[in-house]
C-alpha cells in the first residue's frame, strides 16, 4: 500500500447539504440556511469525491462534524466505504443539534492511518418568527382616503396596503393576507394570498401587498378586515397582526374627487406674505377643486380646513376649477403654527354628502417676531416702536446737519414684546432696498431693551439733503416679517464740492519740482490755496499732503501723508494763503527719483458747513540725469 499523497494541512472539498434553501437563481443561501420542515428529518450530506493513491483496496471510513459555528472538529456519525468517489451519507437525526443558531458542518476521511480534512461548511438553524414572533401592528391602507369605492377599484384595480416595519426584518420574508368579515376571525381562516418581500423592499422599508379588485369585489361590500402573518424563509409563521377595518362602498359616488388643490408660491408653504398677496395675486389663501365627474348645478362643495369647515361652495359646472377662499380666522383657528394643515373636501347632493376626498397637506407657518396686531397678515404693525435717529454731533432727535458729515448716525428703538433667541432686526434707510444693519435677539434680552443700531455713513452720503427720508425696521423669525411705521428723518448736510485744487507755484512748467528749484527741496515744498467766496474768517482748512512713488500721485509711501489745518484770517480767505511742507525727511526725501505728491484740502466752515476740492499732484525728482541724488549735501546747481 502507498499513503496518499495528502498531508495534514491539505483540506477537501466541502460537503453539499441539498436541503438547504435556494433561490430562484438556484443558488443556496449564502448562510446555508435549512428550511424548518428538514428540522424533524435526518440530514443528507454529500461528500464530493476525493483523490487518493493506493494500490490495494482498503477500507475508507467519511466522519461527520456537527459542532456550533467555531468549534473543533466533533465527531457525530461516521461511515465506512471500500471504494473512494462520492459519497451520500444520511445523518440520523438524533446525533445533530437542531438548536436555534449556525454549525459548522465538515468531514473527515480516514484510511489507512491517513487523514483528510474537509472544508466547513456553514448551515443555520433559524428557529426565530420574525418580528421576534410578536403581533405585528396593523396594515396601512395606502392611497385611499376613507372607504374604498366602487370608483376607486374601477380607477386602480387594486388597493395597495403597506406592512409596518418590523424587527429583523429580511429578504424573502413573506406577508400572508387574509381578508374577511370577521371582527374575530378563526385560526382556520383560509388567506387571500402571500406576498414575498426582496432585499430592495426591506432595504427601503417599503413592504407593499395588494388586494385586487376582483377579490374585493367578491366578498361584497361592506365592513370588512384585514391582517396578516409574517413568515421567514425557513419557514417560521408568527401569530396574526391586529386587524385593520376597512368599509367598502360599491355603491356609485357622485364623481371622482380629486384631491384639493391649495395653490403655493414659490415658498413652498403657506405664511403670512402667502395670506396677504396670495400664491401668485390671488390676494388670499385659496383652495381650487378640480372638476369631478357628473358635476350638477345642485352641487355644493363642503371644504374642510384642518377640521375647520369653509363657507360651502355653489358648484357651477362650467368655471372649474371652483375657487374657494381661506379667510385669516380660519387660517389661525389652531394657532400660528408651525401646523401641518389637512385640506379634503366632499360633495352634497341633496341630503347626504360623498365620502371625502384624498387629504392635501399644507405647511403652515404664520408666527412672527414681535407682538401681533388687529389688521394681520398686514406686512405694517404699528405696534412696534417706531426708531428714533440722532446725528453723531448735532444729537438732534431724527435730524442730520452738516457737522455730522462724514460720521455714522444712531438709529434707537425699544426691542419688541416676547423676543426670542435668534429673531432678527434689519434696518432700512431711505431707497437703499437691502438692510443697512441688523440685530439677533440674544440670550436674555426682554422687552423694551433698548437697542442701537448704527446707520454706516456710507448709507447716509447716498441723500445728504431730503426733508423726510424714511427710515424703517423689520422683525424677523427666519418666516415671517413685520415692518414698523416708517421714521422721516430730515436731512441737511450741505457739502460744498469741487472746489480749485491746490497749486505747487514753485513748480516748473512741467509741473516738477526738481533738484534746482527754489526755494531747493530740502527748504520745503509750498502749497497754494487760492481765496475762495465760499473761504470765510474763522473757518478752518486742512490740506491733505501724500507722497508716492509713482508719477502722477499713485503708489502711496508708508509715513509720508500729513495733515495741516490753517484757521483762516478774513485776509487769508479772500486772497489765499501758501502752506509750508517743512519736514524734508519725513514728508520729501523718499521721493527720490520722479515720485509725487498728492495733495486736497477740506473745508470746515465756521457755520456748520464743509467742503472739498479737487486733488492736484507734483512731481518730485531728486536724481540727476547721471544717476546721483541731491540733497543738503549734495547741491551741484548754480546758486
Amino acid at each position: 500500500m502507498q499513503r496518499s499523497e495528502y498531508t495534514d494541512d491539505d483540506l477537501i472539498e466541502v460537503p453539499q447539504v441539498p436541503a438547504i434553501l435556494k433561490d430562484e437563481e438556484g443558488k443556496e443561501s449564502p448562510d446555508g440556511l435549512l428550511p424548518r420542515s428538514a428540522l424533524a428529518e435526518d440530514l443528507t450530506v454529500v461528500i464530493p469525491d476525493w483523490s487518493a493513491s493506493f494500490e490495494d483496496p482498503i477500507p475508507f471510513i467519511v466522519i461527520i462534524s456537527w459542532v456550533a459555528q467555531g468549534g473543533p472538529f466533533t465527531e457525530v456519525y461516521r461511515e465506512p466505504f471500500d471504494d473512494p468517489g462520492e459519497k451520500t451519507l444520511v445523518v440520523p437525526r438524533d446525533k445533530l443539534n437542531f438548536d436555534h443558531g449556525t454549525y459548522s458542518l465538515s468531514y473527515r476521511v480516514s484510511y489507512g492511518g491517513n487523514l483528510l480534512d474537509s472544508e466547513i461548511k456553514r448551515v443555520t438553524v433559524d428557529r426565530s418568527p420574525p418580528n421576534d414572533n410578536q403581533e405585528p401592528d396593523p396594515l396601512i391602507l395606502l392611497d385611499v382616503a376613507g372607504d374604498i369605492t366602487d370608483d376607486y377599484l374601477s380607477q386602480h384595480g387594486e388597493v395597495r396596503f403597506q406592512v409596518p416595519f418590523y424587527v429583523d426584518a429580511r429578504g424573502k420574508d413573506r406577508a400572508i393576507y387574509y381578508w374577511t368579515g370577521d371582527p374575530d376571525p378563526p385560526d382556520s381562516e383560509i388567506e387571500i394570498a402571500e406576498q414575498e418581500f426582496s432585499q430592495e423592499d426591506i432595504d427601503q422599508k417599503r413592504l407593499i401587498i395588494t388586494m385586487t379588485e376582483a377579490d374585493i369585489r367578491d366578498s361584497g361590500p361592506g365592513q370588512r378586515f384585514i391582517y396578516y402573518r409574517l413568515r421567514d424563509w425557513s419557514g417560521n409563521r408568527g401569530p396574526r397582526s391586529t386587524l385593520l377595518p376597512a368599509f367598502v362602498n360599491l355603491n356609485p359616488a357622485p364623481g371622482k374627487l380629486k384631491p384639493p388643490k391649495v395653490p403655493l408660491s414659490v415658498r413652498g408653504f403657506i405664511d403670512r406674505e402667502h395670506a396677504r398677496e396670495g400664491a401668485v395675486n390671488q390676494r388670499a389663501v385659496t383652495v381650487e377643486i378640480d372638476e369631478y365627474e357628473n358635476p350638477d348645478p345642485s352641487d355644493k362643495v363642503l371644504i374642510d380646513w384642518n377640521g375647520h369647515a369653509l363657507t360651502p361652495l355653489d358648484v357651477d359646472p362650467g368655471k372649474f376649477p371652483q375657487v374657494a377662499i381661506v379667510p385669516w380666522m380660519t387660517l389661525t383657528a389652531d394657532g400660528l403654527g408651525p401646523l401641518n394643515v389637512r385640506v379634503s373636501y366632499r360633495i352634497q347632493r341633496g341630503g347626504t354628502p360623498t365620502l371625502p376626498s384624498a387629504d392635501t397637506r399644507v405647511m403652515v407657518n404664520l408666527t412672527i417676531a414681535g407682538q401681533d396686531h388687529a389688521n394681520a397678515p398686514a406686512l405694517l404693525n404699528s405696534t412696534l416702536a417706531k426708531v428714533e435717529v440722532y446725528g453723531a454731533r448735532s444729537r438732534q432727535l431724527n435730524k442730520l446737519l452738516t457737522i455730522d458729515f462724514g460720521e455714522p448716525a444712531e438709529a434707537h428703538l425699544r426691542l419688541y414684546d416676547a423676543p426670542l433667541l435668534g429673531e432678527k432686526l434689519f434696518l432700512y434707510w431711505g431707497a437703499i432696498s437691502t438692510p443697512i444693519a441688523e440685530y439677533e435677539v440674544q440670550a436674555g434680552d426682554v422687552a423694551g431693551k433698548p437697542l442701537i443700531f448704527i446707520v454706516p455713513w456710507e448709507a447716509i452720503e447716498q441723500d445728504k439733503v431730503n426733508p423726510s427720508l424714511p427710515t424703517w425696521y423689520t422683525t424677523s423669525n427666519g418666516v415671517n416679517l413685520q415692518q414698523a411705521d416708517a421714521t422721516p428723518v430730515d436731512i441737511a448736510i450741505i457739502v460744498i464740492e469741487n472746489l480749485p485744487e491746490p497749486t505747487f507755484p514753485h513748480a516748473n512748467k512741467d509741473g516738477v519740482l526738481h533738484c534746482c528749484s527754489k526755494p531747493r527741496l530740502w527748504e520745503g515744498v509750498f502749497v497754494h490755496i487760492s481765496g475762495n467766496a465760499a473761504f470765510d474768517e474763522d473757518d478752518i482748512v486742512e490740506l491733505s499732503w501724500q507722497g508716492c512713488s509713482g508719477l502722477n500721485g499713485t503708489d502711496p509711501i508708508d509715513g509720508t501723508d500729513e495733515t495741516f489745518k490753517t484757521t483762516l484770517t478774513a485776509e487769508q480767505a479772500r486772497e489765499g494763503f501758501d502752506v509750508h511742507v517743512s519736514d524734508y525727511e519725513r514728508l520729501i526725501a523718499p521721493m527720490v527719483n520722479n515720485g509725487s505728491a498728492l495733495c486736497s484740502y477740506h473745508l470746515k466752515k465756521a457755520n456748520g458747513g464743509i467742503g472739498s476740492s479737487k486733488p492736484e499732484f507734483v512731481i518730485i525728482n531728486r536724481t540727476w540725469p547721471s544717476g546721483g541724488v541731491c540733497s543738503p549735501d549734495n547741491d551741484l546747481c548754480e546758486v
